[in-house]
């Protein structure tokens, strides 16, 4: 009985110590209320006392998993605490021991969230096989997202248009093209225009695509028998934080994108469950053609997305080849005579190489900003680009767009004139000023690995038509008191909201779903990873400013992931679940 009392007074002064340096780590602590500091505190002692009998049954664990856990978990808490990091300027007040055990305390702090995460997932047992599930659950499932979404179109009636949406729509008006944003959702435009000459039948279509795929998402986990309650649940916490809503009815080609990604995910899905045997079904290969059509063709990113999947897909299950090598190079023939002869037959303009050199752009701008380290060469072809003295003036660390956008003064000419020379300069300029280097691209990607914003901005929604455009197209109030409650609903007033906008969130909580996933099952779980984890590699790389959209894909695939973490792929015992 003493000892017990002992280890719970040990627990106790443990959560306490984890309890201050965790809030610490977000403001000052002196600033903190008692309430707040005893309800933490109470958390986390209960998460300890959650926990302690599961860290003994991984003793038990095979071999392999128990060296994942002991890779993973500190590599996503340091991870996870670095990308939580907002100012700390108070901390500089405090004695560095101070400042050393708040750090580690956030990062236990982590550590113990995420492994009473992971026990409470692997705690719930889902009943082994599948079973016969009727088409129409996809429907039934699709109505939460379907009722957000409508609600949002008829709030901002007849939905949102950027000056990006505009120009694809004047394209579809002129038939004049450009590949700087798909050609693909261009023509698609068209089409859907010929029914109805509005950008509400676009917004309809994007709405009932990704209302149809997350009732897809519902039916597959039904027919693999996870309980409705967790399917509702998802469903609905979906439809009802407003990223989703708001974002569905804007005219980007990111929307379709993101919902074919995760299409194409759910498809893939579907191999590793079925260990291959899916695609010896005619459904499945209708709706594998349909979701990589959509997926290469509706962003520049998604083509090598579907390539190295397929690729890793084949190497496998190698044994599928023969079903699904014809229908992947189906849709890589398809996609290489369209962007090439049918592109050059139609005149298509190419995109601008600039787009793919945001990260390299933001990086020289850096250096010359910050007095970096600079050969009178390389002044001399920096200012070749733009004058030396007109980088600090448009230099903006967390957006590319003032430097690109700056026509008159931005010779991207030099560029073009010779790449090779251009790379050359680059690759000397950052090997000269490693640190300047890595500071800008981690302001410029902030959007894909921060979860916590202080300062900055970061596009993340519209509500209406870009005003002054040359179509004369305008919103309608359909409902005034709807519109006012919808602004009310979107508006981000404090940090709690401004979390449903970092894209890094849903990336760390889908990170943490799949490994528990991979925990339950075996490796080839982080195979429906891939698409996702792909397309965000992508946009790390070529990311010109912080956008929500480009990564909205994150905040969908999340649902997913969570739900595919509590199925059990295969029987306890059976060789692929070593």
């Amino acid at each position: 009985m003493k000892k017990t009392y002992l280890m719970g007074a040990a627990y106790f002064v443990a959560a306490l110590f984890l309890a201050f340096t965790a809030i610490f780590y977000f403001q000052p602590i002196r600033n903190a209320h008692p309430v707040l500091i005893g309800a933490v505190t109470f958390i986390l002692f209960g998460l300890l006392l959650y926990i302690r009998p599961f860290l003994s049954s991984v003793k038990e664990w095979p071999r392999g998993k128990k060296v994942s856990l002991a890779i993973f978990l500190p590599l996503f808490s340091v991870l996870a605490t670095f990308s939580l990091l907002g100012d700390q300027q108070y901390l500089s007040d405090n004695s560095l021991l101070t400042v050393i055990a708040v750090y580690i305390g956030m990062f236990l702090t982590v550590a113990v969230i995420a492994l009473g995460a992971i026990k409470g997932i692997l705690n719930i047992q889902v009943p082994q096989g599948e079973q016969k599930v009727s088409p129409l659950y996809v429907l039934l499932f699709s109505l939460p997202m379907l009722i957000a979404s409508l609600l949002m179109f008829i709030a901002f009636y007849p939905g949102a248009m950027t000056p990006d949406s505009l120009s694809q729509w004047e394209q579809a008006t002129n038939k004049s093209f450009s590949n700087w944003h798909p050609v693909m959702f261009t023509w698609l435009i068209i089409l859907l225009r010929q029914i109805w000459d509005n950008p509400g039948v676009v917004v309809l279509f994007q709405v009932i695509m990704l209302a149809l795929t997350m009732g897809y998402l519902g039916y597959l986990m039904k027919r693999f028998k996870v309980s409705s309650w967790f399917i509702w649940a998802a469903l609905i916490v979906m439809a009802l934080i407003p990223v989703n809503a708001i974002v569905s009815i804007t005219i980007w080609k990111d929307i379709l994108y993101s919902t074919s990604l995760l299409f194409f995910s759910l498809l893939l899905f579907l191999i590793v469950k079925t260990k291959g045997l899916e695609m010896k079904k005619v459904s499945f290969i209708l709706l594998f053609l349909l979701g990589s059509f959509v997926l290469v063709f509706f962003r520049h990113n998604g083509f090598p997305v579907f390539v190295i999947s397929i690729i890793a897909v084949l190497i496998m299950y190698r044994f599928t080849w023969r079903r699904l090598l014809p229908m992947a190079l189906g849709i890589i023939i398809i996609h290489q005579v369209i962007t090439g002869p049918v592109y050059t037959a139609l005149d298509v303009t190419p995109s601008d190489p600039q787009e793919a050199l945001s990260i390299p752009t933001q990086q020289i701008a850096n250096i010359v900003v910050k007095g970096g380290e600079m050969t009178d060469e390389q002044r001399d072809y920096v200012d070749r680009l733009m004058p030396l003295e007109m980088w600090p003036e448009l230099y903006n660390p967390t957006s590319v767009d003032p430097i690109k956008f700056s026509w008159e003064n931005y010779n991207r000419d030099v560029i073009y004139d010779d790449f090779p020379g251009y790379f050359k300069q680059w690759a000397k300029l950052v090997a000269q000023n490693p640190g300047l280097a890595v500071e800008a691209f981690l302001d410029q990607t902030a959007l894909v690995w921060q979860m916590r914003l202080e300062e900055g901005f970061v596009s993340r929604y519209v509500t209406n038509i870009y005003h002054g455009n040359k179509f004369g197209l305008v919103n309608t109030v359909i409902s005034e008191d709807l519109t006012v409650q919808m602004r009310a609903y979107l508006e981000v007033d404090n940090e709690a909201k401004e979390f449903l906008w970092r894209p890094a969130v849903y990336l760390f909580l889908t990170t943490l779903f799949i490994y528990t996933a991979y925990l339950r099952n075996n490796w080839r779980v982080w195979l429906i990873l891939l698409p996702i984890a792909l397309n965000t590699a992508s946009v790390m790389a070529t990311m010109p400013a912080q956008d929500f959209r480009y990564l909205f894909s994150t905040s969908l695939f999340v649902y997913a992931a969570f739900l595919i973490s509590l199925i059990n792929f295969w029987p306890k015992g059976s060789l692929d679940n070593e």
